[in-house]
């Protein structure tokens, strides 16, 4: 009956895990929904074409070898836009979660020397964790 164990509750950081959740959600559906459109605007395109009459008496094959480059670089083109907006707003939250670690981390060591003054952490606005920052700030006020 392993299977209806209680499930322990692994997040750590509700806001921090719910925002890079949201950022891939958003990111594997903005693909998606990119994809579908550029299909669906060349493929009216083509059916305009041949209800004009263009391509005749055409096999199916020969029209899937005669536009098959031309849907693999639509679709290509638009993934490669999605993936570049992607890295792009990655970076962005991701900065809001390495930058104050990097400065917590930095702050802690420097109050961690024997002979240090009095330090307090402080995060850019916007930077996640910015209540364990007030919490350390508080140890860290005590510590003295």
């Amino acid at each position: 009956m392993g299977i209806f164990k209680h499930r322990r509750k692994l997040i750590v950081n509700r806001e921090v895990q719910y925002d890079a959740l949201m950022f891939v959600g958003l990111f594997v559906t903005g693909i998606f929904i990119a994809q579908v459109i550029a299909g669906w605007v060349l493929i009216s395109k083509l059916e305009s074409k041949a209800l004009a009459g263009e391509y005749g008496s055409m096999t199916i094959a020969e029209f899937i070898a005669h536009h098959k480059t031309i849907f693999l670089v639509n679709e290509l083109l638009v993934v490669i836009v999605c993936l570049v907006a992607g890295f792009y707003l990655t970076n962005k939250v991701t900065s809001k979660i390495v930058g104050p670690l990097f400065n917590i981390r930095r702050i802690l060591n420097k109050a961690a020397k024997p002979e240090a003054e009095p330090v307090e952490i402080k995060l850019r606005e916007g930077d996640y964790f910015q209540d364990l920052a007030k919490d350390l700030n508080v140890a860290l006020q005590k510590r003295k």
